[in-house]
């Protein structure tokens, strides 16, 4: 199976593998990729939304600002705490896991450190990432 890199209970990386509820990708063919899509998203809805106060402000009444803004400020928070990782393997191209920031960069770090390593090496028991050949 190989050395175990990250293991949530969900998702894994080994040596060898990466391992969603549903799918296992080879590790040596997998490449990843973040997105922050819903940050995107939501910056583009407060930067409407404060379109929105400054053109129609006289219009609105003070707790219709104030609700435009806790929904601009809500979207702001779950946009910054979602991040996307594109995972593109041969025979699953663009295969995505939505979840919160941390969980996903420390996912995509395990990724990035198992494919640092040098997969045509096989690991031996015991062995240390510092004491594989340069």
């Amino acid at each position: 199976m190989g050395r175990i890199l990250y293991d949530d209970g969900i998702y894994s990386v080994t040596s060898a593998i990466v391992s969603t509820p549903h799918r296992f990708y080879p590790l040596a063919h997998t490449t990843a990729g973040l997105r922050r899509d819903p940050l995107w998203a939501a910056l583009a809805f407060t930067a409407l939304g404060a379109a929105s106060v400054v053109i129609y402000g006289d219009l609105l009444h003070v707790h219709e600002q104030l609700a435009l803004a806790v929904f601009c400020a809500g979207a702001l928070v779950a946009g910054r705490s979602v991040t996307i990782l594109r995972i593109s393997a041969i025979g699953h191209s663009g295969a995505m896991i939505v979840g919160r920031s941390s969980r996903i960069r420390a996912l995509y770090r395990a990724i990035r450190d198992a494919r640092s390593v040098g997969l045509e090496l096989p690991l031996v028991p015991g062995q240390q990432i510092n004491d594989l050949p340069e």
